[in-house]
């Protein structure tokens, strides 16, 4: 598990293919423990209205980005969440040199190769 903080928003990415997406409890249990995560060991005060974008790729895993939509005016610590769910999405990743990537699938931006995931 890595966690970015960009902005407003938090990235975590999960390497594992074990999160299940299908289940509503199971996945309500793996946000509610994200959040338990960020508050208790990272120190960050996490309340208010938050979106969650889960992206699932069959190959790499999950990927949360968290973004917080509202702040309660009365400083209520009260977390309120909105998933949405992305299943089977494409994911490219960043490199700069392209030694290795004769055989695989790759796209090239300006002087940046992305290694397609399937």
């Amino acid at each position: 598990m890595k966690i970015d903080f960009l902005n407003e928003k938090i990235i975590i990415y999960f390497y594992e293919k074990k999160i299940n997406l299908d289940n509503i409890d199971s996945l309500n249990r793996k946000v509610k423990d994200i959040f338990i995560n960020l508050i208790k060991k990272r120190h960050l005060k996490l309340f208010g209205y938050f979106k969650i974008h889960i992206y699932q790729n069959n190959t790499y895993g999950c990927i949360f980005e968290i973004e917080k939509i509202y702040q309660n005016s009365f400083n209520i610590e009260i977390i309120d969440l909105k998933l949405v769910v992305h299943r089977n999405v494409s994911f490219y990743l960043e490199i700069d040199d392209s030694l290795f990537i004769d055989d695989i699938k790759t796209k090239r931006i300006l002087k940046i190769y992305m290694i397609h995931i399937k």
